[in-house]
């Protein structure tokens, strides 16, 4: 996008403040990043956006990511020098970024301006910050018109970090031209030195000391890797480890399936239980009703002997009345009969549910012992795959060497010395073969005329004694 593209509208920024740097306030620790040189411009980034700067870098190392840099722009009342101290950062969530350059849009910066106002109304833009995945610590052309249009106050910096080299850099204006600046500082609350420590040493690639930083999270590099971990496809299953882990699988499974019929057997026995508690019940429910039925019939009986002082009309009510007391009670005993003959039918049910759970328990457990026979003849199987593996490789190699020699000029004058030898083996075999044919020709000729010689030598001898 080009500079006439790009408005990002009127940022105020303060005069710089009066105050005391961070090494020289006891209130703080510092420690220096690099080698800041005496004449560089004192570069203070505080430990909690330069830990949120790292872990951005690291969340895509495909891409350029950024963002600017909030804080202070300060001069020393001590000496009059000044210094820029960042105590928070804020990505950029809207931009243009490819593997080799970094944008800002309009509403990027729109709701950078919205985030600060919001979070941070005290702080200052500073300067901003990008990564250059396995390019280096530079100002390419692009970044340079970037922070010459929008970031042209004196003290505002750039930091650029290579996520992959695990290097980083600031750059500041000097004689109109920007410079990087040989080191900056980290720094912190005295009571976080430790962490602190830890984060140069990792920024650093120096190796943490044992026990340093213990409990501490995870730094940004080891947790990029392990999201990078957790994110990577699966593997395709095939081979005898993937066959352990399918048996283990099948464990799983039926230690799954014991629990779920040992929970049917639970709630099985806890609705017998209960059927047991309703039969109970109604068997109290049909002694009432029968104690009810009794004592009415005694007052109807009472009321009988009693009828000669009353009226008809008062009877005939009274008998009435009991009559449809006692036609209530038969219907509430009659729904009552059809409940339990429904729970035990239900009973019923549930037993053969539990002789089918059962059968298929002891399927399940038959199952578990092939798949724990299996599981322990896996490493055997997968030794010999291994073996086998090693003997096709080594095949594999030899095959190849072999034609890597019959490739060269001597390799094919071999191969044709080797055709011609078996050209000439063949005709060996087929004269040896025509021999031998010939000689069982000729034996069985010569056989075939000893009898007639035999006849032929009587005859010879009578002519010559005659």
């Amino acid at each position: 996008m080009s500079g006439d593209e790009m408005v990002f509208g009127e940022v105020r920024f303060r005069e710089p403040t009066r105050v005391r740097r961070p090494d020289r306030d006891p209130r703080f620790a510092c420690v220096a990043c690099q080698s800041p040189g005496p004449d560089d411009l004192p570069i203070f980034l505080d430990r909690a956006p330069a830990d949120l700067i790292e872990r951005h870098a690291l969340s895509d190392t495909s891409v350029e990511l950024g963002g600017v840099l909030l804080g202070k722009e300060c001069v020393d009342p001590d000496g009059g020098r000044p210094f820029v101290w960042i105590t928070q950062a804020l990505e950029a969530k809207h931009y243009a970024n490819t593997q080799a350059s970094f944008t800002y849009t309009h509403d990027s910066w729109e709701e950078i301006t919205r985030e600060r106002e919001r979070l941070h109304p005290d702080l200052d833009v500073v300067g901003w910050y990008h990564t250059h995945p396995s390019f280096g610590i530079f100002l390419s052309h692009h970044d340079l018109f970037i922070h010459q249009n929008f970031f042209s106050q004196p003290l505002q910096t750039a930091y650029v970090v290579d996520p992959i080299q695990g290097t980083r850099g600031f750059f500041r204006w000097l004689d109109g031209r920007m410079v990087q600046v040989a080191g900056f500082w980290l720094c912190a609350e005295r009571s976080e030195r430790v962490a602190l420590s830890r984060l140069v040493d990792q920024m650093e690639n120096l190796p943490v000391a044992a026990g340093v930083g213990s409990g501490a999270t995870l730094s940004p590099r080891l947790e990029a890797e392990l999201l990078k971990m957790m994110n990577r496809p699966a593997p395709p299953l095939g081979g005898p480890g993937d066959r352990l882990a399918l048996a283990a699988l099948g464990g799983l499974l039926g230690a799954l399936l014991l629990v779920l019929v040992a929970a049917a057997g639970f709630w099985l026995a806890r609705v017998d239980a209960r059927l047991a508690e309703q039969g109970a019940a109604l068997a109290a429910l049909k002694g009432d009703l029968e104690d009810s039925a009794n004592a009415r019939k005694v007052a109807a009986d009472l009321l009988l002997e009693k009828v000669g002082g009353e009226t008809p009309e008062l009877f005939v009510a009274r008998y009435e009345t009991l009559a449809r007391s006692r036609d209530d009670a038969r219907r509430q005993l009659a729904a009552q009969q059809s409940v339990n003959e429904a729970l035990g039918v239900r009973v019923k049910d549930l037993a053969t549910l539990s002789a089918s759970l059962q059968g298929e328990l002891e399927a399940a457990r038959k199952t578990l012992t092939s798949y724990e026979a299996d599981a322990k003849e896996a490493p055997k199987l997968r030794e010999r795959v291994v073996e086998l593996e090693r003997s096709a490789d080594e095949d594999r190699r030899e095959i190849q060497d072999q034609r890597a020699i019959l490739a060269t000029a001597e390799g094919i004058k071999a191969n044709e010395a080797h055709v011609e030898l078996g050209r000439y083996r063949l005709l060996s075999f087929a004269g040896a073969l025509s021999s031998l044919l010939l000689a069982l020709a000729a034996v069985f000729f010569y056989y075939r005329a000893l009898p007639a010689q035999a006849s032929r030598a009587p005859e010879a001898d009578a002519r010559r004694g005659a």
